[in-house]
């Protein structure tokens, strides 16, 4: 939408007195209002305008259709997750989010949309920031410094905000609130080129003139804040009366104390450079509160809930006096209100709480219909305003369903118009590609303006996100081991700028076998691989033939085992496979009934699936995707392609309870579609398992989901079509062996969200094929995460946090001997709420009733081992503490973070260690990795990490352990 397209005078009515009373400042509120009117109020107003929301997704909503309808520059000012507990480790999205917030408001951002978390929460008076012009000189050898100053992190390469990467003459940054990563050519201190990239594909994006680096941090300390901070803590920690609680508050006190500028977050109110929002708030910026009655309430549980889980964790010695600080007070916040222009937009009339108004609006527009898809009414409902002499505006959302409607309409003999520059040009019907929620119909100035929801039944499809094999993979960094393709083993140990007939260039520096150094340029860095094995390989010899005879024995090796890989996998594809007909029609019929729009991914994941077994070949396809990145929905289209060729499909997953959820999501999926489903697990009786097998011999049954217990030798298939595979990583060696012998013949299906290093390495190395889904669905966040010692206060305020805004809580512990002891003393910790147990050596009854109990919402918390670690899907539980968590695998970590986060709502996650423990390196990468990959869709990443930290296993026999030679 162009800006000040709609503005108050073409619109008419009372909407030029309605910014004329803003104008003056007078206190005003609108009652009668549908969200779409009151974007459309907050995009009209001229001042600097602070648009208030009760939580993040109804921010992010207001902000799109803000900009939608206003074409101004529209943010969102988030809050931080967490302010009260002391973290070692957190991952930092809402932090990097927040900062992107402040400096578009102190920059005077037109429109900033903020939840009214952030508002109460402490701002800092001023963000250092670094900009860099095209053409302009900066000192390169300070660059560095000044941006670790700033809170950024030196990497190898950059994969995430917050982190910088150099080489040579090169800067790789990713600025926080950058939408991508880019890279600026230096020579000497003259900037040449600033030219952001994709950080998927890595293609170059149109250069920019400028560049303007955002502090990754809230605060920088000072000299004289450390000198406050010791002191207040020394203080604090003294005035603690209990051995536990002192001791706990020592301990983070002298961690603190070491890096101040890594715990600035907590240390906040201690700061001078420290603030609160009436500070930073524009002058003469309006404040629109949306809905004040929701707000108030909001607000008053935010203070209830922040002085509560104050108390509750100063008691344990997790908190300080100066811990509560962290919001700033009530009553400030509120006296700051009157003091500052301010409107209430309300659905109904009623009191706006914040403030008195002292002139009231009510607008009159009318709510359009919802078409759904449904063309012969909405060209009835057009042709009839256009007949009143109304214009027309349809948001269709995106450039294809654009052209279509155009074309309908042309159809219609309906012809439709550019957009002009106002509202007032406009004379007939506008299509525009551009998304908006819901419309209006606006009376005074004859306007009907259509959103993207009211039009359509399915919200238009999210950008398609499309990876390279490649980028799988991560460069080495200082200190790692490289593969030379002809050298061999190295290790590198920096970067050395040596001066050459062609000029200063920078290389590579690599260590060799007694003392040897080689330099590598950079620019030809392709010839150097990452090396993934043993952490601590021998150096190869320059020039030396123990390379050459180590490629050799390779060679041999692979020969050898060449007989084992025909066997397993090429043989396959020489095997002539069963031809599924497509059968358009019914697949359409089923594709049309999931109610929900495939993302670009899912889609493009559904197309090579049938693609395969539509073709010759026995398909071994890996689809690999996030947790709840819709991977059942694309199986479930491939088992009901094969169901239609009158063969059968067998879903293999590893747990009871994840059997029992598939079947449940199938039974509903497959529901109008006649196919005939069973569940063959432990929980059958005899006689349930002598049906299902009957069933299987016979061909009666269509689809059977089980565990390894459709493994066993009386399970007999009339006519098999289809194995798919979830999770295969959780299933044994033995197991696989197994499933092998099944699928030589058969289509086969793997899903996984982190792929076990030897089934990844294999899809990398084309032995299998690979469909991925990287994009998530469109309302799911990021699950905020934490490395935290584990304490019995955090895990009360942990929980009591969760319980108290209505969810449930899951608590991995991961010993069946000792969980019933675990779990009396969480219900000494938490008396107020119910706890259950479930493990997989359970009875069958009470295992179930566990489960169940926790699903039907009559349990609190449910203190379970790795059995929920695949599959339980339910939305309303948020919080996930992992106890010990530095004993479990990547997978398994990265799985289990996935169990939470499954709504639109924001999700915690706390990996806990016991602090006495030693850790192992392994384990403090495994934590370390699952902290830097928290964005949606890093499930790939963490595989090549785990990768890298395991190695790849031999991928060619029975055995897990060691690694290629």
């Amino acid at each position: 939408m162009k800006r000040n397209f709609f503005n108050y005078e073409n619109l008419r009515g009372e909407y030029p007195s309605f910014t004329e009373e803003i104008r003056r400042g007078t206190p005003t509120a609108v009652f009668g209002v549908s969200d779409s009117l009151k974007y459309l109020l907050a995009g009209l107003v001229e001042n600097p305008v602070v648009y208030i929301t009760a939580d993040s997704v109804s921010a992010k909503k207001a902000a799109e259709n803000i900009a939608a309808l206003s074409g101004k520059k529209t943010e969102v000012l988030a809050a931080k997750d967490e302010v009260l507990l002391y973290r070692k480790a957190l991952s930092k999205d809402s932090l990097f989010k927040r900062l992107s917030g402040i400096h578009a408001l102190q920059s005077g951002c037109e429109v900033t949309v903020a939840e009214i978390d952030a508002l109460i929460q402490l701002f800092p008076k001023t963000l250092p920031s670094i900009t860099l012009a095209e053409g302009e000189d900066f000192d390169f050898t300070a660059l560095p410094s000044r941006l670790t100053q700033m809170g950024y992190t030196r990497n190898f390469e950059v994969e995430t905000q917050g982190v910088f990467a150099l080489r040579g003459d090169i800067l790789d940054i990713y600025p926080v609130g950058a939408e991508n990563p880019v890279r600026v050519d230096f020579f000497g201190d003259t900037i040449e080129k600033i030219k952001p990239y994709d950080l998927v594909t890595g293609n170059r994006l149109p250069s920019i003139p400028s560049l303007e680096i955002l502090s990754a941090m809230d605060v920088i300390v000072s000299e004289r804040d450390k000198e406050n901070i010791e002191k207040t803590l020394d203080k604090g920690v003294k005035s603690f009366k209990t051995s536990e609680a002192y001791t706990r508050a020592r301990e983070i006190a002298d961690e603190i104390l070491s890096e101040p500028q890594v715990s600035s977050s907590f240390v906040l109110p201690l700061l001078e450079n420290s603030t609160d929002f009436f500070s930073v708030l524009p002058e003469n910026a309006v404040l629109i509160f949306d809905e004040g009655k929701g707000l108030w309430d909001k607000l008053n549980g935010l203070y209830k809930e922040h002085e509560e889980r104050f108390h509750r964790l100063k008691e344990g010695g997790e908190a300080f006096d100066f811990t509560l600080a962290q919001y700033i007070d009530r009553e400030r916040f509120l006296s700051g209100v009157q003091n500052v222009r301010r409107v209430a937009l309300q659905t109904f009339t009623g009191n706006p709480f914040f403030f008195e108004p002292l002139k009231i609006f009510n607008f009159s527009a009318t709510p359009t219909s919802k078409y759904l898809n449904g063309f012969p009414t909405l060209l009835t409902d057009i042709k009839n305003w256009l007949r009143g002499g109304y214009r027309v505006i349809l948001y269709c959302g995106e450039n294809a369903r654009a052209i279509k409607m155009t074309e309908n309409l042309a159809e219609e003999y309906i012809s439709t118009v550019k957009l002009p520059d106002r509202l007032s040009e406009l004379k007939g019907v506008c299509v525009l590609d551009e998304k908006m929620d819901k419309g209006f119909v606006l009376h005074e100035s004859k306007t009907a303006v259509l959103g993207t929801g009211d039009l359509y039944t399915k919200a238009p499809d999210t950008r398609r996100i499309r990876r390279k094999r490649g980028d799988m993979f991560s460069a080495p960094e200082v200190g790692d081991f490289v593969v030379h393709e002809t050298h061999g083993i190295g290790k590198v140990l920096g970067t050395k700028k040596i001066e050459t007939t062609d000029g200063t260039k920078e290389y590579i520096a690599l260590a060799y076998k007694d003392g040897d150094m080689l330099y590598v340029p950079a620019e030809s860095m392709d010839v150097l691989s990452k090396y993934v094995g043993d952490s601590n390989p021998n150096l190869s010899k320059i020039g030396g033939a123990e390379f050459e005879r180590v490629k050799a024995r390779v060679k041999a090796s692979l020969k050898k085992l060449a007989f084992d890989l025909k066997q397993l996998y090429a043989e396959r594809t020489e095997r002539k496979g069963y031809h599924f007909p497509e059968n358009e029609a019914f697949m359409q019929e089923f594709e049309d009934a999931f109610e929900h729009e495939l993302t670009p991914d899912q889609a493009s994941s559904v197309e090579e699936i049938k693609a395969d077994m539509c073709s010759d070949k026995v398909m071994d396809r890996l689809l690999c995707g996030d947790v709840g990145f819709g991977k059942t929905e694309v199986a479930f289209r491939a088992v009901y392609l094969c169901a239609l060729a009158g063969k059968q499909a067998a879903l293999m997953c590893p747990s009871t309870v994840l059997c029992r959820q598939h079947l449940q999501t199938a039974e509903e999926r497959f529901s109008q579609f006649g196919l005939r489903i069973a569940a063959l697990n432990r929980f059958n009786t005899p006689k349930e398992t002598e049906k299902i097998l009957q069933g299987l011999a016979d061909g009666s049954i269509d689809l059977v989901i089980g565990t390894h217990r459709l493994l066993s030798g009386d399970v007999k298939f009339k006519n098999l079509g289809l194995l798919v595979l979830d999770e295969e990583q959780r299933f044994g060696v033995e197991h696989k062996e197994k499933i092998k012998h099944i699928r030589k013949d058969i289509d086969c299906l793997t899903m996984t969200a982190t792929p076990i290093p030897r089934t990844l390495h294999m899809s990398l190395s084309g032995i299998r094929d690979i469909s991925t889904i990287h994009t998530p669905p469109v309302e799911r966040m990021p699950v905020q995460t934490y490395v935290v010692e584990e304490t019995e206060t955090l895990i009360r305020d942990a929980c009591i946090r969760e319980l108290s805004r209505g969810g449930q809580v899951f608590i991995l512990y991961n010993k069946v001997e000792s969980i019933f002891t675990f779990a009396a003393s969480v219900r000494r910790i938490l008396p107020e709420a119910k706890v259950s147990v479930a493990h997989g050596r359970m009875d069958k009854n009470m295992l179930e009733n566990a489960v169940l109990d926790f699903y039907g919402g009559n349990s609190d918390i449910l203190v379970t081992t790795t059995i929920i670690e695949n599959g339980v899907d339910l939305p309303n539980a948020n919080t996930i503490i992992v106890i010990d968590s530095d004993k479990l695998g990547i997978s398994q970590l990265y799985q289990l973070k996935g169990r939470v986060g499954r709504s639109s709502r924001l999700a915690h996650a706390y990996f806990t260690y016991k602090a006495e423990r030693v850790m192992t390196d392994n384990a403090a990468a495994r934590l370390k990795a699952i902290m830097e990959f928290t964005e949606l869709g890093s499930g790939y990443k963490l595989a090549m990490r785990d990768l890298e930290i395991r190695g790849a296993g031999n991928v060619l026999g029975a055995e897990l352990l060691g690694h290629l030679d």
